[in-house]
């Protein structure tokens, strides 16, 4: 649902809004109703909010985006490579199963009334897009603290989507004749931002080699004898002796360092 999709994990200005709306108990109560309802995705997930201007698209671009992309609707083909399947009951049941985890529900149970669900159990909720998986899935985790404190995250996978390839290089320019990177989130190490905001709330950081290169491997080591490998392509890493920690732009998947948060649109008179 982000931008241009260029990294394997990915949150960016949707996911982080939608965080925002998690992240009021009132409003994470109000969605649970919405989702056991049948309220479609689109309307539920703060597409409304009037701080994604940047994106350049109005609100029902984004919800079209979603409905026909991501899942389908109207007869439109998803851009999901090599799958075939109901995208929307899946992320419907992952955002149901979230949200009862973070309120300890039974799965089915009512949500929770304004009065429970403020002053009852309500764990915050983390969302994180991984893309070029085999499939599209949601999956739930969560944690346990002391005194009934814990977190959710919610990990929704999807196939390579058609039209936005990965990145295999994790630094920024991508190539060397582009010029300079100019999104002031991105940062490469993130300790340079360290002395502006000492307590990060929010950060997304990617470790590995810096860039790899894809190669046919003819090899028999390990092979028995009498064996025949087939040709393979792998990725190799270009210096594997080398490993970048980097902070991706907004815009490119990362988070703020101060959270987009959800804005509602000022009701016209």
């Amino acid at each position: 649902m982000s931008g241009f999709m260029p990294y394997l994990v990915e949150k960016g200005p949707y996911l982080s809004v939608l965080e925002s709306k998690l992240a009021q108990p009132k409003t994470r109560a109000g969605i649970l109703r919405d989702l056991y309802a049948g309220v479609a995705l689109a309307d539920l997930v703060g597409f409304d909010s009037t701080n994604l201007v940047p994106d350049g698209m109005s609100e029902a671009e984004r919800k079209r985006h979603l409905n026909e992309d991501w899942f389908g609707f109207n007869g439109q083909p998803m851009f999901w490579v090599g799958f075939d399947g109901k995208p929307e009951i899946i992320m419907r049941e992952g955002m149901i199963r979230a949200i009862e985890m973070s309120f300890g529900l039974e799965h089915g149970d009512p949500a929770p009334d304004d009065a429970k669900a403020s002053s009852g159990r309500h764990w915050p909720i983390d969302v994180y897009w991984i893309c070029q998986g085999p499939w599209f899935q949601c999956w739930v985790l969560w944690r346990a603290a002391a005194n009934d404190e814990g977190h959710v995250t919610l990990m929704i996978t999807t196939p390579a989507a058609y039209g936005y390839p990965l990145t295999a290089k994790i630094t920024r320019p991508v190539h060397a004749n582009q010029g300079p990177y100019t999104a002031e989130d991105y940062a490469h190490p993130p300790e340079q931002r360290a002395p502006k905001r000492p307590a990060l709330e929010k950060g997304m950081w990617v470790v590995g080699h810096e860039d790899y290169t894809r190669k046919v491997r003819l090899s028999t080591v390990r092979a028995r004898h009498r064996d025949i490998k087939i040709p393979r392509v792998v990725w190799v890493a270009n210096d594997s002796s080398k490993v970048e920690c980097v902070a991706p732009a907004e815009r490119e998947g990362g988070v703020l360092d101060d959270p987009r948060r959800y804005v509602a649109p000022v009701p016209r008179p």
